[in-house]
Parts: C-alpha cells; sequence; structure tokens
C-alpha cells in the first residue's frame, strides 16, 4: 500500500469502510475524483491474514491528514449469525490503529459494530469530537442485552458539539425506552436520536404511551422499523418532555437529601445499592455519606489472568455476581495492562466493602495465573515468568494491606481462604481481619495449588520456600481462629512455637517432629472443650519409641512397627483422646478420621490399608468415644 501514499496525499481519503466476515477481512477506501474507490481484502485462509490486514490499516489510518466524511466499522453479511470471538479482536486492533495516531482522526459520520456499547464508545473516544455530527451504534446483528446509556458518555466528551445519534438493535427490550427518556433530555448534545429495530412487544401506539413525548415512526408496510426524535423546539415546549425534564431533575435533588436517601436504601439490597451511586454524582456522594452496610456473604478475587481478573460477590438467598477485569483495555506493554487490572480489582473491592459491617462468611483470593502459564504459545513457562507473576501478587498486596489497613474497623471475616500464597503474602490480610470473628484460615503454597490443578504447570523447584509461621502464629487473629489447613513445603516452626493446641481441627506438615512434641500435644489437647482432629505430617523425625512409651506410655493398640495408636481419657468430658502415629511411608495423606464408636474401630484400618501410597508421613490425633 505504500506505494500509493503520494496519490493519496494528492487526493486525501473522503470515506473508509472496514468490513469483516467470518472468512475475509475487507477495507474500502474513497477518493475525491479522479481516483475513486480502492480496496484490499485479506481472507481466513492466508497465513496471519488479521496481522497483515492490520498492517496497512494503520499505515493508512496513522498517514490520514484530512477529513474522513464516513467512517463504516461493520460485522457484515451474518444477519444473526453473530459470534462474538471474531469481532472482539477486529475491534481492539482498530482501536490499536488509531490509538497510534500523534492526533485524533477527524471524522464526520461513523458506524461501528462492536461487541458492546462500552468497546464501541472507546473507538468513538479517539475521534476528533469538533468534526463529528452523527454517530451510528450497530448491534442488529444479535440478541444481546445492551447498556446503551455507555453511550451517554458522549454528552461529556463532545465538548458542546451537537450530533445526530443513531441505535441499530435487534429488539426494543423495555429498558431501553427508560433510557431513551435519558437521551431526551440531553438537547444541547443530540439533534435527532433513531432508533432502529427488528422486534419490539410493544407496537406504536404503546411506545407513544410509554414515552410520552413526540415521535415519528415508520409508515405501514416498511421494510425498516424505526421511531425518531427530533430534539427541535416544537419537542422542548412539549408537555411531555417538560414533565419528564421536571420529574428528573425534582428526583435528582430529591434523593440527593439524605434523609430522604436513608429511607430509600434501607429496603434496597446490595446491588441495587451499586446501580443507585451510577446515577449521579450527587446521589453518589448522598449514598456514601449514609454508608448503607452492604451485607456482602462472600467476596473473591481470582489472579487466573495477570491481564484479566475475576471476581464473584454473593449476597445470599444465592444471589452471586461474576465479572472479569480489563476486558476492554488494551496497550502494548502487557505491565500496564496488569495494572489496570488491578486497580479496578482494588477499587472495587475498596468501593464494595467500605461500608461492610456485617461478618464476610468467606473472603477467598487466588494468584496461580493458572491461565496465563497455559498459553499455547508458551506451553513451558520459564522462571523469569514466574518471578515476573509473583511480583505483580507482591504489588497487589501491599495496595490491598493499604486498603485494609485504612479502614475505620477491622474487617469482618469468618473464612480465610489464600491459595498460591507464600507467608509474607498472607501477613499483608490477616492482621487486618477481626480476630472475633475470625474462625477458619486455608492456606495453599505454589506447589500445592499447582498440585491442585493437577500439576497443569510444574513450579521450579529454585522458587520453593518453606512456610515459615514465626511471625504469623503471634497474631491474634491466629490465636482466636478454630480451624486451620495448610497445605504447603514443610513447614519449619517448630511445634510447641506454633500456638496450634487451640485449634478444634488442623492439617498441616511440618519439618520435623519429636517426641516431646507428641507429649506436649497430648497434654494440651486432654484439656481443649474444642478439640475434634488433628492431621499432623512431618517429614522427618527424632522419635524413638522407648523414648516416646516412657513419655506418654506404651501404646494402646500395635499394627507394624510403624504403626500403633494410644488412648487418653479426656479430663473435662467421657471422651477419648486417640493419638495414631504412622511411621510408614504407604498411607495416603488425605485419610479421614472422623468420630467412631469402638466396634467400627476396625473397619477403620482396614480402609487405611487400601489406601494409595503417597509420599511422606504421618501424624494423626483425634478424640473419640469409646
Amino acid at each position: 500500500m505504500s506505494q500509493n501514499y503520494p496519490r493519496m496525499a494528492l487526493s486525501p481519503i473522503t470515506s473508509m469502510g472496514i468490513f469483516y466476515t467470518e472468512k475475509s477481512l475487507k477495507c474500502e477506501l474513497y477518493f475525491n475524483d479522479p481516483y475513486g474507490k480502492q480496496s484490499f481484502e485479506y481472507k481466513e485462509t492466508k497465513i496471519d491474514h488479521l496481522k497483515n490486514f492490520v498492517e496497512y490499516l494503520e499505515e493508512i489510518i496513522y498517514n490520514q491528514a484530512g477529513l474522513v466524511n464516513s467512517l463504516k466499522i461493520k460485522y457484515s453479511g451474518l444477519e444473526e449469525n453473530y459470534k462474538k470471538n471474531k469481532l472482539d479482536p477486529v475491534i481492539n486492533q482498530i482501536f490499536k490503529c488509531l490509538e497510534s495516531r500523534k492526533d485524533l482522526l477527524q471524522v464526520k459520520r461513523l458506524s461501528i459494530d462492536a461487541v458492546d456499547m462500552s468497546q464501541a464508545m472507546t473507538v468513538v473516544k479517539l475521534l476528533d469530537p469538533s468534526v463529528l455530527k452523527k454517530v451510528e451504534f450497530c448491534f442488529e446483528n444479535r440478541d444481546e442485552d445492551i447498556n446503551i446509556e455507555d453511550a451517554l458518555a458522549l454528552v461529556k466528551w463532545n465538548e458542546g458539539q451537537r450530533m445526530k445519534l443513531v441505535f441499530k438493535l435487534h429488539t426494543i427490550r423495555p429498558e431501553y425506552l427508560e433510557s431513551v427518556k435519558k437521551f431526551l433530555l440531553q438537547q444541547s448534545t443530540f439533534t435527532e436520536i433513531f432508533i432502529y429495530y427488528k422486534h419490539c412487544v410493544h407496537d406504536i401506539p404503546s411506545l407513544r404511551t410509554i414515552i410520552g413525548v413526540p415521535m415519528q415512526h415508520e409508515t405501514p408496510g416498511s421494510k425498516e422499523k424505526f421511531i425518531k426524535f427530533q430534539l427541535s423546539h416544537s419537542l422542548l415546549l412539549s408537555a411531555g418532555l417538560v414533565k419528564l425534564t421536571l420529574s428528573n431533575n425534582v428526583s435528582a435533588k430529591v434523593l440527593e437529601n439524605p434523609l430522604i436517601m436513608k429511607r430509600v436504601i434501607q429496603s434496597f439490597g446490595f446491588w441495587n445499592v451499586q446501580r443507585l451511586r451510577k446515577t449521579s454524582r450527587g446521589i453518589r456522594d448522598c449514598v456514601d455519606f449514609l454508608k448503607p452496610v452492604t451485607n456482602i456473604d462472600e467476596y473473591n478475587v481470582f489472579f487466573l489472568s495477570d491481564t484479566h481478573p475475576s471476581a464473584r460477590i454473593e449476597t445470599g438467598r444465592y444471589w452471586s455476581k461474576n465479572w472479569i477485569y480489563g476486558k476492554h483495555e488494551t496497550s502494548e506493554d502487557r505491565n500496564v495492562l496488569c495494572q489496570k487490572a488491578q486497580d479496578q480489582v482494588l477499587n472495587d473491592f475498596e468501593v464494595n466493602l467500605g461500608h461492610q459491617n456485617t461478618c464476610l462468611e468467606k473472603l477467598k483470593f487466588i494468584f496461580s495465573y493458572i491461565d496465563t502459564l497455559r498459553k499455547e504459545e508458551n506451553p513451558n513457562p520459564s522462571i523469569e515468568e514466574f518471578q515476573r507473576l509473583n511480583q505483580l501478587t507482591i504489588q497487589f498486596l501491599w495496595k490491598l494491606k493499604e486498603i485494609l489497613s485504612t479502614r475505620s474497623q477491622l474487617l469482618k471475616v469468618k473464612v480465610l481462604k489464600v491459595l498460591c500464597c507464600t507467608d509474607d503474602n498472607v501477613m499483608k490480610i490477616l492482621p487486618y481481619l477481626d480476630p472475633k470473628w475470625l474462625k477458619k484460615i486455608e492456606l495453599n503454597d505454589p506447589r500445592s495449588e499447582y498440585g491442585r490443578l493437577r500439576d497443569r504447570v510444574k513450579y521450579p523447584e529454585s522458587m520453593l520456600k518453606p512456610f515459615v509461621l514465626d511471625e504469623i502464629c503471634q497474631l491474634e487473629q491466629w490465636k482466636s481462629a478454630k480451624e486451620l489447613k495448610i497445605r504447603s513445603q514443610p513447614i519449619p516452626t517448630s511445634i510447641q512455637k506454633m500456638n496450634i493446641t487451640h485449634f478444634s481441627r488442623i492439617w498441616i506438615e511440618v519439618d520435623t517432629i519429636s517426641s516431646e512434641d507428641v507429649l506436649y500435644l497430648k497434654n494440651h489437647l486432654l484439656l481443649s472443650t474444642t478439640f475434634q482432629r488433628f492431621i499432623i505430617r512431618f517429614k522427618n523425625t527424632t522419635i524413638d519409641y522407648e523414648t516416646l512409651h516412657g513419655l506418654i506410655g506404651p501404646p494402646d493398640r500395635i499394627f507394624s512397627d510403624d504403626d500403633r495408636i494410644w488412648f487418653f481419657q479426656m479430663e473435662v468430658n467421657h471422651q477419648f483422646l486417640e493419638v495414631s502415629l504412622d511411621r510408614s511411608r504407604n498411607k495416603s495423606e488425605n485419610v479421614d478420621l472422623d468420630e467412631t464408636d469402638g466396634d467400627s474401630f476396625d473397619r477403620m484400618r482396614s480402609v487405611l490399608g487400601n489406601m494409595n501410597p503417597a509420599y511422606g508421613l504421618m501424624h494423626r490425633i483425634r478424640y473419640r468415644e469409646k
């Protein structure tokens, strides 16, 4: 295409069309006479057809100096056979082409077919607002819910210029009609508003009644269905629009009154309060001033991807919402995308839990980045990639710590679950939770988390580190929790320094256990009123039976040289503490020992004998009724 630039300089492009189907990409360029029309096309059968197409397109857009009368970006010829995965990458590439320019591209009329309104607006905002006179948003190829209110961003963006606004929709939904009323209030921005559609549950008389302002529509027998609003003086003086304007202004002022808003939000759930905050700045400030209790039950943040993390909120009664961050962010710098995604996650976390006064049932974080690590183009990620992702986690948790530490009160959480973490990571979260409410702590280090994911990636041996509890076990949150589960590299902290005898349930693996450790646990747990089951795996041991028997007495049952059980009468009830020491290497790490009566004990032993082999040793302590 470069050989055509001299000609293009003499006769600049007047109109441009970018058309794509399932099988091809085509660009049509129109010039002033005598050059007429020129086009180029790339079909899916060619290697790197999208890349080559975009290279030419970027040169053309970058070098266009004059006004383009018309720019069309259309997903054509598919009727209702819309496929997001075909459309999304094309729009993103066009966005990058426009972003590469030193100045805004001057376009008089834009027609765009995008994945959603938010993505379409990212393209619009890269055009010169002073010359854009018409915007056409095309969503007629799919029967999906489109948030057309995102186009209200045009009001602030276009710097006081007036334009014609066109929506092409598959189906007019009831909520669209409410949105249209908001556009009608922007007479200083829009001259005309067209809505073309294929289907509508209402007939024309019903539409007139619902909207309540003068409108035009197609004549009987027309192939195209539409409604049109001319924002002229006659419309401004119509009773319907006067009523709508007054209603909008009065409603906003009323809802900005804290006394009234307080009564309104008392009957609202979390999601409705968040929608209300987005209505206007005055209403948002009013809601934030009142600090409504959000009553979120569970808050989950998943870093399965570095650029597209996700979150899920549950608000009880099976109400939940999932969303992915960074879907429409574009940049050549991956680190920029990562930072933007992190900032969005943190901002939502701060806003959504800013006024949370009730207790979260669960707070969960996953930092595995498994989707990033398992990219097809990089099936064996390098240690540098793991280090980069680890640094992202550290950055995120430092920022999260700032949010948690500046709260007016500690965050109330019953269950904390952090997967793919280190002991340092945990210290950025755990100290800022309310110890009076915390009941369970569950942690997985990177090796264990990737093992849980069936070793789809292998964590580098050189990055493995022991899970040190020296600092964590001194926290009030640790001392108050009742259940602990840590799947990690062997813990080097001494059992007698871990502060674990107050827990009711434990699953951990330690580096070393001694006869004195067994005595320590036995003496403390005999006095416990809450103890249920401890499973402590150990990698090494200094236990010898002669010393152990001298400390706690001979075993009640010996099954083999490496497997024996003791029973001790507990001091505070009529139950027995069972200490099962298994030094063999042929038992599974996942044996579940529940409370059993004496008759079922032999049946339990037969189950143990049939478990699959697993590396390591196991030390189990539990009570049972005898």
